[in-house]
């Protein structure tokens, strides 16, 4: 249950920050035109665009996370033993909760003296950074928060001996586990367009 919350959470906000970057991919071509037109002569594309990326970024995180979509080299943990080798993938999750955790700490320092200090952009659009910088730093708490939930799950695991769900939640995904995804996704698909089709194949 804990974990289908989490997932679900997750995509909602990665979505809404692919939402966020279409939004400002739209806005930064209409203002191309307008300024080839000569209708305006000022820019605030490349400032949204700039805050769209740090908060899709930050927003998506945790859906990462949790598709297991980190880079993570192997080379070494692939030819371990299957313990030494989920060991290892546990460590590699901690590490993404400390890393988060510091992030946050140092956002959340930024976010507090942005608003203590009414901090605005430089630009003309004179936006006060609170704003941004916290949408930016609840993707970072959030992506923290689903690290440590994963890592307590897999201290547990361990605890347990499951090794099954240790690389369920932290392996990292082979070459042949995404090719059964995908040939599942497409399973799936075609299940639900011939059902909208009425049955027919």
């Amino acid at each position: 249950m804990l974990e289908q919350g989490l997932w679900r959470a997750s995509l909602v906000m990665a979505r809404i920050g692919g939402a966020l970057l279409v939004l400002t991919a739209l806005v930064v071509s209409f203002e191309v035109v307008l300024r080839k037109s000569g209708i305006v002569t000022f820019s605030v594309g490349t400032e949204l665009s700039s805050y769209a990326l740090a908060i899709a970024a930050t927003w998506s995180f945790a859906l990462v996370l949790m598709v297991r979509g980190h880079v993570r080299i192997d080379i070494l943990s692939e030819r371990l033993p299957a313990w030494p080798r989920a060991l290892l993938n546990v460590l590699a999750v901690a590490s993404l909760a400390a890393v988060g955790g510091i992030l946050t700490f140092g956002a959340l320092g930024t976010f507090r003296t942005s608003l203590q200090l009414h901090s605005l952009s430089n630009t003309t659009l004179a936006v006060p950074m609170w704003i941004p910088q916290g949408l930016w730093l609840v993707g970072l708490v959030w992506f923290t928060l689903v690290a440590v939930v994963q890592t307590v799950v897999l201290v547990v695991a361990i605890a347990r001996r499951d090794l099954a769900t240790i690389d369920r939640i932290a392996a990292p995904a082979s070459a042949d586990s995404e090719a059964d995804a995908a040939a599942e996704e497409a399973r799936i698909r075609v299940a639900q367009e011939t059902d909208a089709q009425g049955g027919r194949p």
